[in-house]
């Protein structure tokens, strides 16, 4: 056994206490945001940002904050009550290596210093597409553990080609093997010991978040319906940098039903025939 593994297991016979979640839980996203300096093109950086925080200015549920972390703070990220910005130090790693999970610590500690309250947190990519019932599904069903979001959409920025995610809409894979936007974690920031270092073990591997939150004491219900939309081929992807072409997938999965590309963009709130529009 890793000692990741012995550490989350000593969390789990030592720390782990069942949630006694509120009412109208807060969901608490936390986004991490490439820096000015390492993005291709930083105005357009922001015009995808724009997308992901009216996707979260959509939801049907209102109990929600988000802090964002960068190098930089996006003009357009609100400066009003409910959303929160945390600086990052400076990342001078080569281009394909991410600060990600840096940022996601930083986030948690804030969140740590800032919430007193039970929470479901989400680490939220910042160039993907929410359904609109996501955040009210979970909050009402508040199961005080997680979810996870087994079902969704990969989207072509560039034409707005959708492909399934998720063996129950008929794509290949599950959704959370390819999008790191797919997970909500039960912390309690009042209650909880050490909700940092839970969320530390928890990381920011989208791979493994399903086996390290059960590995924590608290396994992830499956999110029942197709609630994220992964968006790629808009130049500032992480999966770009790594050379990992996710247009390969939607060739092999394009959806081309017309009746169901409809459905799906009203669902999501999506304009036709394109998806995202810079």
């Amino acid at each position: 056994m890793d000692v990741k593994s012995l550490l989350s297991a000593g969390y789990r016979h030592v720390f782990a206490r069942k949630h006694k979640p509120e009412s109208a839980p807060l969901i608490l996203v936390m986004i991490p945001l490439v820096g000015k300096a390492r993005a291709h093109d930083w105005t357009r950086v922001c015009g995808i940002l724009e997308l992901t925080l009216a996707s979260l200015q959509a939801q049907s549920y209102s109990n929600v904050e988000v802090i964002l972390c960068s190098q930089d703070r996006p003009e357009n990220f609100p400066e009003k009550d409910g959303y929160h910005f945390v600086s990052a130090p400076p990342h001078n790693a080569a281009a394909n290596v991410s600060d990600q999970r840096i940022k996601v610590r930083l986030m948690a500690e804030y969140a740590a210093r800032t919430f007193d309250r039970f929470s479901y947190v989400m680490h939220l990519d910042a160039d993907d597409l929410l359904h609109p019932d996501l955040f009210r599904y979970v909050a009402e069903d508040n199961n005080g553990r997680g979810y996870l979001v087994e079902q969704g959409y990969m989207m072509d920025a560039q034409s707005g080609r959708l492909a399934p995610l998720g063996r129950a809409i008929g794509g290949e894979t599950e959704f959370w093997k390819h999008c790191g936007s797919c997970a909500f974690f039960a912390v309690d920031w009042g209650k909880q010991a050490f909700p940092v270092f839970f969320l530390r073990m928890i990381g920011k591997g989208h791979k493994n978040y399903a086996s390290r939150a059960a590995r924590l004491g608290f396994p992830l219900d499956p999110v029942p319906f197709p609630a994220m939309l992964y968006v790629v081929n808009h130049g500032d992807n992480m999966q770009i940098r790594k050379g990992n072409d996710k247009l390969l997938y939607i060739e092999d999965n394009d959806i081309t039903d017309p009746a169901r590309l409809s459905a799906i963009r009203e669902d999501f709130g999506l304009s036709e025939p394109t998806a995202v529009s810079l």
